[in-house]
């Protein structure tokens, strides 16, 4: 049985793919991971950085004995998905995004990071506030926001990726992107579209960027269709 590893995004955890995961469990074999700083995880001193998602990735395979595996990654997952497939090429066989944010200009990365501060969001979104506090520990969720607004901070500034090392990347890839995604955008989907030399595009209607916005039904439809190609 084929196995898919779910890959979550910034502030999110692995019980948000629950449901998809469950839908596919005829089929697949489904795991889920919660990156550092997530889900109760202890920031690194570090900070967040996508050379240790990769090894959180390469932990988690190791120790679940999964020698070869696809991901499934949305929005930090997507990019971390990508990032793994490329220094541990031998591990993945195919690899799906789901609104992946690809171009952080200093314009939109101060946009994101100024929805980041806890005070604020406690004054506007309290419902939402409160879950982040209850998914990732009183006394974690405020580091996690400061750690996910200084990684934003540090993506305008410098690249993970180059182009080069994108076109490097051999597995089918399937990229996602909701029509109505207003954190990332159909044109620069489409710009990492064209640098992979084995990928598939893919616009989900009527979707917004957060996770909880898109159907699990399109998805689970999605990803069986790029699994049996």
């Amino acid at each position: 049985m084929e196995k898919i590893v779910f890959l979550h995004g910034a502030l999110g955890s692995k019980l948000q793919f629950s449901p998809l995961m469950q839908k596919l469990s005829d089929s697949y074999e489904c795991y889920a991971l919660n990156f550092a700083g997530h889900g109760g995880e202890m920031i690194p001193s570090q900070g967040l950085t996508f050379p240790t998602f990769a090894q959180n990735i390469l932990d988690f395979l190791n120790a679940n004995k999964l020698e070869k595996v696809n991901l499934c990654g949305f929005s930090m997952g997507g990019y971390a998905a990508l990032y793994f497939a490329h220094l541990y090429p031998e591990r993945v066989e195919k690899l799906m995004t789901i609104n992946v944010k690809f171009n952080w200009d200093p314009i939109t990365t101060a946009k994101e990071t100024g929805m980041l501060d806890p005070d604020k969001m406690f004054e506007k979104v309290p419902a939402f506030a409160n879950n982040l506090m209850v998914l990732h520990g009183m006394n974690i969720w405020k580091n996690l926001l400061k750690s996910t607004s200084d990684m934003m901070k540090k993506l305008a500034e410098t690249v993970v990726m180059s182009e080069e090392q994108l076109a490097s990347i051999k597995h089918p890839v399937l990229l996602s992107i909701g029509d109505r995604d207003q954190t990332s955008s159909i044109k620069e989907t489409l710009t990492i579209y064209q640098l992979l030399p084995n990928a598939q595009f893919c616009v989900i209607p009527n979707t917004a960027h957060p996770f909880e916005r898109i159907s699990n039904n399109i998805l689970e439809t999605t990803i069986r269709n790029f699994m049996t190609v």
